[in-house]
């Protein structure tokens, strides 16, 4: 899609629409989970937040690595592999249509980072959506156990 995705805390919302409606976008949705923002420059693609606030998003806050950017003189704070996975199992659990796409975008996932991610917590995701079958074959095809 031409989205960008994001994981924030409920607590900071506020604080995101004030920094987004100053830069000319306009929230087009805002739900108990999500929210979602459009610029008013049609070319610009959307922005998705997911609001962080149960026990699951808020540990995929806290797992969330920091990387400098812009040759050092910014932070970003990237999600695992393991939570980027989740999130897309719940995506296509919700939104069967896009189930193709967020398979292919987890098997992507597994397949460069295979064995050095965290099986345990893949399967507690899938678990979620009483999945853990699926969790099971596709850590026997990417997890080299």
């Amino acid at each position: 899609t031409m989205d960008l995705d994001f994981l924030v805390h409920r607590d900071d919302l506020d604080k995101l629409h004030a920094v987004l409606t100053a830069l000319g976008y306009k929230r087009l949705l805002r739900t108990e989970n999500v929210s979602h923002y459009r610029h008013r420059d049609s070319r610009w693609g959307g922005l998705d937040f997911i609001h962080a606030f149960r026990e699951t998003s808020l540990g995929m806050l806290a797992h969330a690595k920091s990387y400098k950017i812009f040759r050092g003189k910014q932070s970003l704070r990237v999600a695992d592999p393991e939570d980027v996975i989740g999130l897309k199992v719940q995506a296509m659990v919700n939104d069967p249509d896009r189930k193709s796409q967020e398979v292919a975008d987890i098997e992507m996932l597994m397949r460069l980072h295979g064995e050095k991610l965290n099986w345990e917590r893949i399967q507690e995701y899938y678990g979620i959506f009483d999945l853990k079958a699926e969790a099971s074959r596709l850590r026997k095809r990417f997890g080299h156990d």
